[in-house]
C-alpha cells in the first residue's frame, strides 16, 4: 500500500503479544480506549489478550470466561470493526446480535454490548484516514455502518469475513508469520466489500470492460511476478474497481484476482523445481517467484499441488532442499 505508515496513536505488538490479565480493565493501561468491563456472572474471571500492529492495522483478540457487560467510547479517528462468531455477543447498542458477524465501533462512539461467557473476540483498528485511501484506490464507498457504531456494519454471513477471518486469527497465533503490506491491504478491502454487500451480482460493467481489465491486470501481474503487487494498485492501474476486477477474474477462471495471481506465482516455483539440472535450493526458488514466508508458500504449494515442495524436488533429479 503506498500510503502505509506507522500509526503513532496504537502500542506497537509486534510480532505478537500475549497477555494474561487481572481482570479486564486492566486493558486500559496500555490502550487508547475508554473502556468499562462489568462481569454479571459469578465466578473466577480468566481473561487473556493476543495483540499485532502493522504499518497500518492493529489487531487485539480478548477472551473472557464470564458474561461481561462491556460499554466504553472508541478512539477518534480511529475505526475499528469486531469480528465475532454467533451468539458471542448477546446485544449490541441495545439491539440482538445472535446472526452479527462483523461489528463497528465507529470514532469517537460510544458502545455497549453484553458478551456472551467463554467470549472471544478480535478488533480489527485502522485510521480512517487509511480506510477512506484503501476505498478511493479500490473504487469503493465507506458506508456509514463503517463510521459508526449505532448498528451491526454487517449482519448474517459474508463470504468475505472468512477468509478475513483466518487471516487475522494466523496472524494473531503465528509469531513469525509476517504482517506485510499486501495482508493489511487484503483485510482493510475485505472488510469494505463485505460493508458494501460488494458481491458479483452488484457489478453493473460491460463485458468489454471487464474483459480488457483481465487483459491488463494479467500483463501487470506476469510482469512482476518476483513481488505480490497490491490489488489495489492493479486496479488503479486497469481503471476499474475491486469488485468489477473480481467479478471479471471469477467469471473468466472461477478464481479472484489475487488467487490467480498467486497460483501463476506457484506454478513458476513449481517449473523450477522439476527443471533438469537445477541447483537453487527450495527456499530461494521460493524467493524468487516473492514467497518469504515458507511455511505459508508449503501451504499453499500443497493446497494447489497435492503435494508439498520437497516432494515435487525429491522427484526430479538435481533436487536441493
Amino acid at each position: 500500500m503506498d500510503h502505509i505508515k506507522n500509526s503513532p496513536n496504537l502500542p506497537a505488538f509486534n510480532p505478537v503479544s500475549v497477555m494474561a490479565l487481572r481482570e479486564p480493565n486492566d486493558i486500559n493501561t496500555f490502550s487508547p480506549w475508554e473502556i468499562d468491563f462489568r462481569q454479571i456472572d459469578p465466578g473466577a474471571m480468566d481473561t487473556t489478550v493476543k495483540a499485532r500492529s502493522g504499518c497500518v492495522v492493529t489487531l487485539l483478540n480478548i477472551s473472557m470466561s464470564r458474561t461481561v457487560h462491556q460499554t466504553g467510547v472508541s478512539p477518534k479517528g480511529l475505526l475499528t470493526f469486531g469480528l465475532i462468531q454467533p451468539n458471542s455477543i448477546n446485544t449490541w447498542q441495545g439491539q440482538d446480535t445472535s446472526s452479527t458477524e462483523l461489528l463497528s465501533f465507529g470514532s469517537s462512539d460510544p458502545f455497549d454490548g453484553v458478551s456472551a461467557a467463554q467470549f472471544s473476540g478480535t478488533t480489527v483498528s485502522v485510521e480512517e484516514c487509511d480506510v477512506e485511501l484503501m476505498a478511493d484506490a479500490l473504487g469503493l464507498d465507506v458506508p456509514n455502518t463503517m463510521r459508526n457504531s449505532d448498528r451491526p456494519a454487517i449482519t448474517g454471513q459474508h463470504r468475505r469475513l472468512t477468509d478475513i477471518r483466518q487471516n487475522v486469527e494466523r496472524l494473531l497465533d503465528d509469531r513469525e508469520r509476517p504482517m506485510t503490506a499486501e495482508i493489511e491491504e487484503e483485510i482493510i478491502g475485505g472488510l469494505l466489500l463485505a460493508a458494501n454487500c460488494g458481491d458479483d451480482c452488484e457489478d453493473k460493467s460491460s463485458q468489454r470492460t471487464r474483459s480488457r481489465a483481465v487483459s491488463k491486470a494479467i500483463d501487470l501481474m506476469l510482469a512482476q511476478l518476483d513481488q505480490s503487487t497490491p490489488i489495489s494498485r492493479i486496479c488503479r492501474e486497469t481503471g476499474v474497481s475491486w469488485r468489477t476486477l473480481d467479478r471479471a477474474f471469477s467469471e473468466r477462471f472461477g478464481v479472484g484476482p489475487k488467487r490467480y495471481y498467486l497460483r501463476v506465482r506457484l506454478n513458476r516455483v513449481r517449473s523450477d523445481l522439476i527443471r533438469p539440472g537445477r541447483c537453487e535450493s527450495i527456499s530461494d526458488m521460493a524467493n524468487k517467484w516473492g514467497f518469504w514466508h515458507l511455511g505459508q508458500f508449503a501451504h499453499d504449494y500443497r493446497h494447489m499441488f497435492g503435494e508439498l515442495p520437497s516432494d515435487t524436488a525429491a522427484r526430479y533429479k538435481g533436487g536441493a532442499g
